[in-house]
């Protein structure tokens, strides 16, 4: 006990994280121009994107989703119960069992992979469909380089060390790049690489990633003490409760993933490229969910587990509403930001090599449609997080399977009108609805919970996202960035990026003038930074 006033609070372990992901965004950025680059949009991308999706589906599932929303609070009963020693027996043994488990399930999607993917392209050429399924049968394994490696995060973040287990995807993109640059310079020597080779490549990209961010991560952990131990395991109880949680919070979990999914296919339906704009417009939109969200998220989940063990309630409400808040402080002109400014901050992003202007106006256009529904994914995702901490995984699979066939209903019903912007736009709506059912769900089990200071503040955080919007509209105009493809890369960032940065402080002033706490709460620290005190 004599170690909790040492612990960091959450709003500051939060920034640590966001941080860390902010690097691993810009790097993300730099994978991203690169693929976009040297695959553009077309059969070939439209393959390597829906080949992708399956292990980051099932990644939510047994990485950052499920796995360590049943594995952490499991750990802190376990501590709680039998001391520091049982943390790592049980961390040992769970992490063979998922290792096992997930060299199953790798087996076995790799035996079905052929009439899954086609299954996922219907719609397209036969030629596509196998070349997905060779993709897949690339990159499947990338699954349980991937788990283990969040696995292991998530015990980093127990002892509160944030910051590695937030930057092992830097090393993904890096690796990513440099194997596939590399790759390709060495084929060229030949001649034109297809566009088919070059998917192949990719692919062959994404596992040498995982190889890395795993191996760059395991000093760190066995430094901290924890290992693995391989097998079932099924004997441990506290396995067999973390299983247990986590077979009905999958669904939970991984509902913006299968929602994505579902996306994919019915994109399928679209003319070619329909999947990789769809993949860049979503990874935009994760790009906001990773930097502050799910950081939020990281931080808050080993705070909101501890404070629910020891049935401070009142703790337990102000973690969540405090979350909740910042991340609607932050998503909110985020959202705003990129729906006005999508079409120049596409030009910037997917302009490049195969990637036409065309596809990048098309990206953009999607992208205005995801950003409508940012906030509501990411209140979602924390009020589950919440929800896992009060031990409640049922709650969250059964709102997630409404959330799912809701989702399905507004894809097809928007599919012929808008496209995939209505794709985008059907899985924000869902999300709208399903926030509403985790909000419904934990009033009644959290003692004491009031959300109208939420309310408020969002309310103020939305009125402050409005003006800045209004400002990054005008400026848009006045710097002619509504005709992004005129100018060369360099002269479109040096409009835009000083623009953005214009946009930030305007927000973060009138958010603070409008009484927003946590605004006012970061202008006052940043005010005593400049001032030296």
């Amino acid at each position: 006990m004599s170690d909790a006033p040492r612990k960091p609070s959450l709003l500051r372990s939060a920034a640590v994280v966001s941080f860390m992901t902010l690097l691993s965004r810009i790097t993300g950025l730099a994978q991203t121009f690169f693929l976009s680059h040297v695959l553009g949009a077309g059969p070939a991308a439209d393959a390597f994107f829906v080949a992708i999706r399956l292990p980051n589906l099932l990644r939510r599932f047994t990485a950052e989703g499920t796995m360590t929303s049943a594995f952490l609070p499991t750990l802190s009963e376990a501590e709680a119960a039998e001391g520091e020693a049982a943390v790592k027996a049980v961390a040992a043994r769970f992490m063979g069992a998922l290792l096992l488990i997930l060299l199953l399930g790798v087996a076995v999607v790799l035996l079905f992979m052929g009439p899954l993917a086609s299954f996922l392209t219907l719609g397209r050429p036969e030629a596509q469909g196998e070349l997905t399924a060779k993709l897949g049968r690339i990159m499947f394994p990338y699954l349980a380089l991937v788990s283990l490696t969040a696995g292991f995060a998530g015990l980093l973040n127990l002892r509160h060390r944030f910051a590695l287990a937030a930057s092992v995807s830097v090393f993904w993109n890096l690796a990513f790049i440099a194997f596939g640059w590399t790759t390709l310079r060495v084929l060229e020597r030949k001649g034109a690489v297809p566009l088919e080779t070059v998917a192949v490549v990719c692919a062959f990209s994404v596992l040498a990633g995982g190889m890395l961010q795993l191996l760059v991560i395991l000093p760190a952990v066995r430094k901290e003490g924890f290992g693995l131990s391989f097998g079932l395991h099924l004997r441990d109880p506290w396995v067999r409760k973390t299983l247990k949680r986590m077979g009905p919070g999958m669904l939970a979990a991984g509902i913006y993933p299968i929602n994505a999914l579902i996306s994919a296919m019915l994109a399928s339906m679209l003319p070619n490229g329909a999947q990789t704009v769809l993949f860049n417009s979503g990874m935009m939109s994760e790009m906001v969910m990773g930097l502050f969200a799910m950081s939020l998220a990281t931080a808050g989940l080993p705070l909101l587990s501890r404070q629910a063990e020891a049935r401070d309630w009142p703790a337990v409400n102000r973690s969540l509403t405090q979350s909740l808040s910042a991340s609607a402080l932050l998503v909110l002109p985020a959202s705003v930001g990129l729906a006005v400014l999508a079409r120049p901050i596409c030009a910037l992003l997917f302009r490049t090599g195969a990637y036409t202007p065309a596809a990048a106006d098309w990206t953009a256009l999607t992208l205005v449609f995801g950003s409508v529904g940012l906030v509501f994914v990411a209140s979602q995702r924390l009020g589950n997080q919440a929800l896992y901490a009060l031990k409640d995984y049922r709650g969250p699979a059964v709102l997630a399977g409404g959330t799912l066939l809701l989702n399905v209903a507004l894809s097809l019903a928007l599919l012929k009108p808008l496209g995939t912007g209505g794709l985008a736009l059907a899985n924000g709506l869902a999300s709208l609805v399903g926030l509403v059912g985790v909000l419904s769900r934990l009033r009644p089990r959290l003692p004491g919970l009031d959300l109208r200071p939420l309310l408020k503040a969002t309310g103020l955080a939305l009125g402050a996202a409005i003006l800045m919007g209004l400002l990054a509209w005008g400026g848009a105009r006045a710097l002619g960035l509504d005709a992004p493809h005129a100018f060369t890369r360099m002269a479109l960032a040096l409009r835009l990026l000083p623009l953005v940065a214009l946009c930030a402080v305007i927000y973060g002033a009138a958010a603070a003038g409008f009484g927003h706490p946590e605004a006012r709460e970061l202008a006052g620290k940043i005010r005593r930074k400049v001032g030296g005190s």
